[in-house]
């Protein structure tokens, strides 16, 4: 019987995005609730990170350094995320049988192949997840792979150690959300048969998951139909992409943005996700998406969840990753508004690593 439990180390959530830095910070009380001890952001400018690339190292350097004295937080150690597209996640089958080594060879191939690149210039982990048998057959296990080169991971941990930090986890942003997620979906109280579909919108495109009984049932990444909203806006209006970006969050873009530029993005956009919906539910044993949760900066653009409830018929909301949360007094109650809370599920979920299995 335990009387007392471990007290676990601070963990800060840090979500290097393309427009922006944030921090979350969680901890809990004498009851084991979750309080949301800071959560701070820090603006980047166009072309600071692209694509997931750190093309400005110092300058977001600088930022990460003015977010940490923003933070007011003693707190040093981190739980980061590599972006998707810099990471390759695939699953194995291997007999249960094999040693660590004759294991570790099978995977080595299998990272070899799908990169192009040689082990010794990725960084691999794996979880062995579940055990496979066929009849007749020798028992299997099913392995998940992810690989990231050690380039594109070190960039990472050095920006984060140049602030004085301490790495000591490195996740992928989709599964981080997505642990950020399941708990949302527990707080709301979604019936478990219920399918639940995750829209994270960004600058560099959409992701849709749908999650049922809490696991993953079908994922799609697509680029938004006519590039991005940003690059658009420089299209238009014959802007450098800086300038439109300024001019998109300073709201001062041309009386006619609305009807000419953004009204066909999010048009577009709709479009292209319902019709990924659709064609899941044409195969799918339920009938329909039972609910719709939106994340990311471009969720908040609006229209857009007007837009996807009235095609989907369904309920439509924001993604509030700190709901049913208490809140101690140094959280800035603007970043507990939706335009700001839509964006922080992968920084809440990479935070939620410090209770992993607890919570």
């Amino acid at each position: 019987m335990r009387f007392f439990k471990a007290k676990l180390k601070p963990l800060i959530g840090l979500d290097m995005g393309s427009s922006s830095l944030k921090w979350v910070e969680l901890a809990q009380d004498d009851k084991s609730e979750l309080v949301l001890e800071r959560c701070v952001t820090e603006p980047l400018q166009a072309g600071w990170i692209v694509d997931g690339h750190i093309e400005q190292f110092d300058e977001v350097a600088a930022a990460l350094r003015r977010l940490v004295k923003a933070s007011g937080s003693p707190a040093r150690q981190v739980a980061l995320a590599m972006p998707d597209s810099a990471v390759i996640t695939t699953k194995i089958l291997l007999p249960s049988d094999l040693g660590e080594a004759e294991r570790f060879t099978h995977m080595a191939s299998e990272v070899e192949r799908l990169s192009g690149q040689p082990l010794t210039d990725m960084n691999v982990d794996f979880t062995v997840q579940g055990r496979a048998q066929a009849l007749g057959q020798v028992n299997e296990v099913e392995v998940l792979i992810a690989a990231a080169s050690q380039e594109r991971v070190q960039d990472r941990l050095g920006l984060v150690e140049s602030a004085g930090l301490t790495p000591v986890v490195v996740d992928v942003e989709t599964p981080a959300a997505l642990l950020a997620t399941r708990r949302l979906i527990n707080v709301l109280l979604v019936a478990p048969e219920d399918a639940v579909a995750l829209i994270q919108i960004g600058a560099e495109g959409a992701s849709l998951h749908v999650i049922q009984r809490g696991e993953i049932v079908h994922a799609a990444r697509q680029s938004v139909g006519g590039g991005r909203l940003t690059e658009l806006i420089a299209q238009t209006y014959g802007l450098d992409v800086a300038v439109a970006e300024d001019q998109k969050c300073k709201e001062s873009l041309p009386a006619d943005y609305s009807h000419v530029v953004l009204q066909p993005f999010i048009q577009r956009l709709a479009d292209g996700l319902i019709s990924d919906l659709d064609a899941l539910a044409s195969v799918s044993s339920w009938r329909k998406i039972d609910s719709v949760l939106l994340s990311g900066g471009s969720s908040v653009l609006p229209g857009l969840q007007e837009a996807i409830q009235r095609r989907t018929f369904c309920n439509c909301v924001l993604a509030d990753p700190f709901s049913g949360m208490l809140l101690s007094k140094a959280v800035d109650p603007r970043v507990l508004h939706p335009s700001a809370s839509a964006g922080m599920l992968t920084a809440c979920g990479l935070a939620l690593r410090r209770f992993n299995g607890l919570c």
